[in-house]
C-alpha cells in the first residue's frame, strides 16, 4: 500500500490522485485473520503541508465469539483522512523538520505519517490501526431463530450447546452434606454460615 507522490508534490494545491485497492493484507499484523482482501477506494489530495490521504475500505476479518469462542467472520469498515508530510523538499531535496510544520508534535514525528526521502507514502500502518479501531468490542455470533426468523446470538449452536454443558455441570439446589467437602477448612465455616444466612432468609 506504497504510493509515489514525487509529482503530486510538485503539483498546486488542491490537485488529487484516487485510487481503487484490492489488496492482500494476510501480512499487515499477525494478530489480524482476514478472509478477504481489503478492498475500496483512496484519495491523495495535494495540502500545503503535504498530502492529505482519505480511504474508505472494507474487509471481513476471523475474530473469536466473546460467547462460544469460536471463529466468527466479522465483515469490518475501514475510514480514515490523515495527513502526511513530506520529509524532504521535492524540489532541493532539503530535510524538513518538523518545526516547519503545524500540527501537534506527536502527529508531525509520526513515522507512520511521513513521506519518505523517496517521495513514497505508505498507508499500511494507518490501515493497521484504524482495522483496530474498528473491530467491535465483542465480537458475536449472530444466527437466525428457527421460531422467529429473526437475527438472534442466543440461537448459535455453540452458545447453546455450552449453556446446556453448564447447566448439566451445575450443582443442584439441594446439595449433600458433604457439600464443602474439598475446601480449605480456613473457609468452610464462612461458607456454612453462609449457606444457613440464605436458608433462613428464603
Amino acid at each position: 500500500m506504497e504510493f509515489n507522490v514525487a509529482q503530486l508534490m510538485k503539483e498546486a494545491t488542491g490537485a488529487r490522485r484516487s485510487y481503487s485497492l484490492d489488496d492482500d493484507i494476510g501480512d499487515l499484523d499477525a494478530g489480524l485473520t482476514p478472509l478477504t482482501n481489503l478492498t475500496g477506494d483512496l484519495e491523495l489530495l495535494r495540502i500545503h503541508s503535504g498530502v492529505l490521504a482519505r480511504g474508505d475500505f472494507a474487509v471481513e476479518l476471523s475474530l473469536q465469539c466473546g460467547r462460544c469462542l469460536e471463529p466468527v467472520p466479522i465483515p469490518v469498515s475501514v475510514r480514515f483522512s490523515e495527513s502526511f508530510r513530506p520529509l524532504t523538499d521535492i524540489q532541493t531535496g532539503r530535510f524538513l523538520p518538523p518545526e516547519e510544520f503545524e500540527g501537534q508534535a506527536e502527529d508531525l514525528t509520526d513515522e507512520a505519517l511521513l513521506i519518505d526521502a523517496q517521495h513514497i507514502l505508505d498507508i499500511s500502518e494507518v490501515v493497521r490501526q484504524n482495522i483496530w479501531l474498528s473491530l467491535p468490542i465483542v465480537a458475536a455470533c449472530h444466527y437466525t431463530d428457527p421460531a422467529s426468523g429473526a437475527m438472534n446470538p442466543d440461537a448459535c449452536p455453540h452458545y447453546v450447546k455450552l449453556m446446556s454443558e453448564s447447566e448439566l455441570a451445575s450443582p443442584t439446589e439441594t446439595q449433600t452434606p458433604n457439600e464443602f467437602e474439598g475446601i480449605d477448612p480456613r473457609w468452610a465455616a464462612l461458607l456454612a454460615l453462609q449457606s444457613e444466612s440464605t436458608q433462613d432468609k428464603s
